[in-house]
């Protein structure tokens, strides 16, 4: 009997990836799984009979149009992961606690899951618009700490949010597979395990399947927006190098599209009616890697490697700076011979693939820190690429947007100028990849004008961060001086003397050390010449007080009115 396929559709490459561990998890042996980028979803990726999650409704209305009528769909709702609350659940209760996430309806979704089960604390939703209370003891976040206001170092993540049970429910009824049920909760519970995060923030499983094989390389030369220079240059030399059967590398900072070059290299190829089939190096165990490169003879069973899947079209190995010395010796030698040899077998085969190579850093700096193999390096330097950062690229933001507008099939979508400013002067880590995240974002949240309070949080919230940060250093500096008066025991006196200086600037009046002594006798207030001039000492160590000599007097600092004002004095 063969397996009915689902396909999990996500605008997040880093959600899907995750989601669908979670499925593979609960149903890897009742079903074939499928995932799909919302950029990579055509009309012939799903067929009828299939069944299909979306990540959020958001996507609802494009999809539908891209797959079967009677295709069966459900929308996955996500809840937190709850086997990444332990230290949460060590808190002592009634803790105010900051919560952020990448958008404000999952913020408020997040609180909503907090709120049901860990009810002890109170919650309070970030938002780069609202001003961020004082009183915050600690800062919850799930899988989102890059939108971290800065300066705040009490944060719980509590890991990427996975599909809830009643998704998985739902599916079961999809498949007629409702008697499973018993056995999926176990799995499910399973998974919340196997996907929790260990202490360095990272998915504690470490596997992720190859991509299938009948995938196809889907973008050509024309697909690639090239406005600018730079990225003219590249798509002119790329085109060049595709008709050669060398290795070709491919060098470019994350998200700057890496892949989507080597697909049009591939269409332009010799080798364009043969597969294209990629392998990411990053995000899988090395000895499976080898495996899956090579193929396996274990008693006697053999295993094709990808290396042999892919004859006479494209194999695509990204993150290959990666790999160990070793394994980077194998793959030179395949290169070099032309053939190669399964794990564990003693036949050679012959290498019939284009092979191309990517990376995020720069490989000639892993040659020179003895990371990567020098005469590889020199393989792949022939023929290599470097795509521009959309820094680099300026020229092409404003098409890119347009592009991905058509794609999505929303240009009637439009944003104000406040809008564009922001997209302009952002600075874009992710690159064209974070900017077709956030115009996909954008354009399924219903609003035709997009203003700045429909951004998401990463990009309204650098002011805001530097508030906040602005906060929690005032706070920090305002604990250090309390503690530095304090170790003298005269912390209410020397309050009264800033006050007393204070009320003197604004009259724009400095005063000497018996004035200041007059005017806290007025207050009840008895001190020796000595031990008043001993407070101003320390006053003045502290950035608090301006002491000058003679008739000029002294007078308050700024540090000191913003010392003031942070007790309430003002």
């Amino acid at each position: 009997m063969s397996l009915k396929k689902v396909h999990i559709i996500a605008i997040q490459e880093r959600y899907l990836d995750a989601i669908t561990k979670q499925v593979k998890e609960v149903l890897g042996d009742k079903i074939m799984i499928q995932p799909t980028s919302l950029k990579d979803l055509h009309g012939d990726t799903v067929i009828a009979g299939d069944i299909v999650i979306l990540s959020n409704e958001m996507i609802k209305g494009l999809v539908i149009q891209l797959i079967p009528k009677d295709c069966q769909w459900i929308i996955g709702k996500r809840d937190i992961n709850f086997a990444n609350t332990k230290e949460l659940l060590k808190l002592p209760q009634g803790k105010t606690i900051l919560v952020v996430n990448d958008t404000n309806t999952n913020t408020e979704e997040t609180i909503q899951s907090l709120r049901e089960t860990v009810f002890e604390h109170h919650y309070i939703s970030y938002s780069p618009d609202k001003e961020i209370p004082e009183s915050i003891d600690y800062i919850i976040t799930p899988g989102e700490k890059h939108l971290l206001p800065r300066g705040f170092e009490k944060v719980i993540d509590i890991g990427s949010r996975l599909l809830d049970l009643d998704t998985f429910d739902q599916l079961l009824n999809l498949l007629g597979l409702e008697h499973y049920r018993p056995q999926m909760i176990k799995r499910y519970f399973k998974s919340l395990v196997s996907l929790s995060i260990d202490n360095t923030g990272e998915l504690s499983l470490k596997t992720n399947s190859v991509r299938d094989i009948r995938d196809v390389a889907q973008y050509r030369f024309d697909d690639i927006v090239a406005v600018s220079k730079p990225m003219q240059e590249i798509v002119t030399l790329a085109t060049s190098f595709s008709k050669t059967e060398k290795l070709i590398h491919i060098e470019g900072e994350s998200g700057t599209g890496k892949s989507m070059l080597a697909q049009a290299i591939h269409n332009n190829s010799n080798f364009s009616s043969g597969p294209f089939v990629t392998i990411n190096c990053s995000t899988r165990d090395f000895s499976m890697i080898e495996k899956e490169l090579f193929g396996t003879v274990e008693n006697d069973e053999i295993s094709i490697g990808l290396l042999e899947l892919a004859k006479h079209g494209t194999i695509y190995i990204e993150e290959i700076g990666v790999l160990p010395i070793l394994f980077q010796g194998r793959i030179y030698q395949a290169l070099q011979e032309k053939i190669f040899y399964r794990v564990g077998g003693q036949t050679p085969i012959p290498l019939r693939v284009r092979v191309i190579t990517s990376n995020t850093k720069n490989v000639m700096e892993l040659v020179n820190d003895g990371k990567f193999r020098q005469d590889l390096y020199y393989s792949m330097s022939m023929f290599s690429l470097t795509v521009p950062t959309l820094a680099e690229r300026k020229e092409d933001f404003i098409p890119l947007i347009e592009d991905i507008k058509a794609r999505l099939k929303r240009t009637n979508i439009h944003f104000t100028q406040e809008v564009m400013d922001i997209f302009l002067n952002y600075n874009w880590a992710g690159n064209v990849k974070e900017l077709y995240n956030v115009i996909t974002y954008l354009s399924f949240i219903g609003e035709q004008i997009i203003k700045i309070e429909s951004l998401p949080i990463n990009l309204r919230s650098r002011q805001k961060s530097e508030e906040f940060e602005s906060i929690i250093s005032s706070e920090t500096r305002r604990k250090e001086i309390i503690e530095k008066i304090e170790e003298h025991g005269f912390l209410d006196e020397s309050i009264e003397i800033l006050k007393i200086y204070n009320d003197g600037k604004k009259e724009r009046t400095s005063f000497g050390r018996l004035t200041i002594k007059k005017y806290l006798e007025e207050k009840g207030i008895n001190l020796t010449e000595q031990q008043l001039r001993i407070r101003l000492e320390i006053l003045q160590q502290l950035g608090l007080l301006i002491v000058r000599q003679g008739r000029a007097g002294s007078t308050i600092s700024r540090s000191g009115e913003d010392f003031l004002y942070s007790l309430g004095t003002f």
